[in-house]
């Protein structure tokens, strides 16, 4: 068969994130000889995946980013009718139904099969959530095939219609336990002799960094040799360090910053702590799990997440004390490789980019 040309956007400025993430490492494993993606990056920043597109033959372009949709449509319409007939599909990957104005451009350019795919389930942006309540039905209605990573992304972007599911998922093999690498990676940031609570997220207002630094002062009280590892980057890093300050617990923590090694620091933890106000799915969590981390969940996360039994549920109504007493209690848990469980229940990378590359031919 011919290769097939998909035009991928991504409906935020791409970033370090998750939605990124997932769309690299499907175009990483897709048989790139049946199938060819380009790119639609909103910002005029260059991001760090953009050398590795073009070596993998991917074309990118480049719309700034505008909250004028007239100056955004015109020349999203540009690269469209440029580009007329070269692409089987437009997959538009969506937190909240902007991606409505993509669809409808897609639409009038006259693109076959629109794909929209939600990775969110709530928005804690009161501007983003107005608009995405006045834009879902409509981004609904055009979108030729509806997919989404879980339940609750499905009924926040798609309210009750039918759709397809994609599991978000990591690279089994890489997350699985080696206590080789967690002494090594425990003696190279020397947190040898102590408790290590983790979390990985973007340093923004939806992971709850601020609740978080409150559980984390209460288990200080219990565990003195207690750490904070933070791995993520964002826009709240000074607001969440003097937050620290002010509680007094600046100096246990350690703010690593985006890394390519999130599966080495996930085993030098003791404890993964995800507080967020709304995920998609959750996905830093699964790879915690897959590394036999006990995992401290916000309630209201899809139960979907909870691929390996080591995932406890609890209410953010509940106190910084009760959680840490939660946590405190799974000191001494014995670590055990969940990389067998979490394949099975289909959330290997590899899996995935095969499914939807079965996808993409099977809608042409």
């Amino acid at each position: 068969m011919s290769q097939l040309e998909f035009y991928n956007v991504c409906q935020e400025v791409w970033k370090y994130g998750g939605i990124e993430n997932f769309i690299i490492n499907v175009y990483r494993n897709i048989d790139r000889s049946k199938i060819q993606f380009d790119f639609l990056i909103h910002g005029e920043k260059k991001n760090h995946f953009e050398e590795e597109i073009k070596q993998l033959g991917g074309e990118i372009y480049r719309v700034p980013f505008s909250t004028h949709y007239k100056e955004y449509a015109k020349q999203m319409r540009m690269i469209l009718n440029e580009n007329r007939g070269k692409y089987q599909a437009i997959h538009i990957h969506v937190s909240y139904a902007m991606g409505y104005f993509d669809a409808r451009m897609a639409k009038k350019c006259k693109m076959k099969n629109i794909i929209v795919h939600s990775h969110s389930a709530n928005n804690n942006i009161a501007k983003r959530k107005l608009i995405h309540y006045l834009l879902r039905n409509k981004l609904t209605q055009i979108a030729d095939y509806r997919l989404a990573c879980s339940r609750e992304a499905a009924n926040w972007m798609f309210s009750g219609k039918e759709y397809e599911r994609i599991n978000n998922a990591i690279y089994t093999e890489k997350y699985k336990f080696n206590p080789i690498i967690r002494e090594k990676t425990r003696k190279d940031i020397k947190l040898e002799g102590k408790f290590v609570v983790g979390h990985v997220g973007r340093l923004s207002p939806a992971k709850n960094h601020s609740f978080l630094l409150e559980i984390f002062k209460e288990i200080t009280k219990k565990e003195k040799e207690a750490v904070l590892l933070l791995i993520g980057e964002g826009e709240l890093k000074k607001k969440i360090k003097q937050k620290a300050q002010e509680l007094g617990i600046l100096e246990q923590i350690i703010f690593i910053g985006n890394s390519k090694k999130v599966e080495e620091l996930l085993q030098a933890m003791d404890v993964f702590v995800f507080p967020s106000l709304f995920e998609g799915f959750g996905l830093a969590a699964l790879e915690a799990q897959t590394t036999g981390l006990p995992c401290f969940v916000a309630e209201h996360i899809t139960k979907e997440v909870n691929v390996t039994g080591l995932v406890e549920f609890i209410s953010l109504e509940k106190t910084p004390e009760y959680w840490a007493k939660k946590i405190l209690d799974k000191k001494d848990n014995k670590r055990e490789n969940k990389q067998d469980i979490v394949k099975k229940n289909k959330y290997d990378m590899i899996d995935i980019a095969k499914e939807l590359e079965d996808f993409y031919i099977k809608i042409n």
